[in-house]
C-alpha cells in the first residue's frame, strides 16, 4: 500500500491497525525527521506574513511531516490566508486527525503511553489539552523509550517515541515468543 493509500484508509476508518501502518509508512518516508520543529521554522515567517513561503516550506517536508499537528495546522492557516479556503479546511481536518491519532494511541499513562512520531507532537497534544508541563525526563525500559512530562498539577503524561521503539521481532524474542529453530 502506498503512503497516500494508508492516509486515505486511516482518514476513512481510523483504526489502531491503520494508525500503526500509517505511522510506519511515515517513518519510512523521505524527509521524515523526528526532531523536526515546525513551529521554530514557521513562526518567524508567519509573523512576517510570508504565507506562500510557509506553504512551500511545509510541503517540502512532506511526506515526512504527515500527521504533524503543527505542520497541518500552520499549512491550514497559510492556505486560508492565501485565499484557498477549501485547501485550508482540508489541512485543518488533517491537523485534527493528527491530534486525534495521538490521543487515541494511549491514555498518556505509564501503562498506556501516547505514541508520537516527533518530539513536537508531544507539545502539540499537551497544548491542545491545555496541559502545562513543568519538567520532562526520558525513561527507557523493555517497551522502548519514553518522554515523560510532569504537569503543573503533579500528574504525568507519557509519550512513546516511535522512532526509538524496539522492533516487533526484538519484543517477541524478549517475551520468549520467538519461534524455535
Amino acid at each position: 500500500m502506498s503512503l497516500n493509500d494508508l492516509v486515505e484508509a486511516y482518514a476513512l476508518d481510523p483504526t489502531a491497525e491503520g494508525l500503526h501502518d500509517l505511522q510506519a509508512g511515515i517513518m519510512a518516508a523521505p524527509r521524515y525527521d523526528p526532531l523536526l520543529s515546525v513551529s521554530r521554522a514557521v513562526v518567524p515567517l508567519l509573523r512576517d506574513g510570508k504565507h506562500q513561503e510557509i506553504v512551500d516550506l511545509i510541503r517540502s517536508w512532506m511526506p515526512g511531516a504527515l500527521l504533524s499537528p503543527s505542520a497541518h495546522g500552520y499549512l491550514a492557516k497559510a492556505l486560508t490566508e492565501l485565499g484557498d479556503a477549501e485547501a485550508g479546511r482540508i489541512e485543518a481536518k488533517f491537523s485534527r486527525l493528527a491530534l486525534d491519532s495521538i490521543a487515541a494511541s494511549g491514555s498518556g499513562s505509564e501503562e498506556e503511553p501516547c505514541s508520537v512520531l516527533r518530539i513536537e507532537d508531544e507539545y502539540d497534544i499537551l497544548r491542545a489539552s491545555s496541559q502545562r508541563p513543568t519538567a520532562q525526563r526520558q525513561v527507557s525500559d523493555e517497551r522502548g523509550q519514553f518522554d515523560v512530562h510532569t504537569l503543573e498539577d503533579g500528574g504525568e503524561v507519557w509519550f512513546r517515541l516511535l522512532w526509538l521503539a524496539p522492533s516487533a521481532a526484538v519484543q517477541e524474542d524478549e517475551a520468549g515468543d520467538a519461534p524455535e529453530n
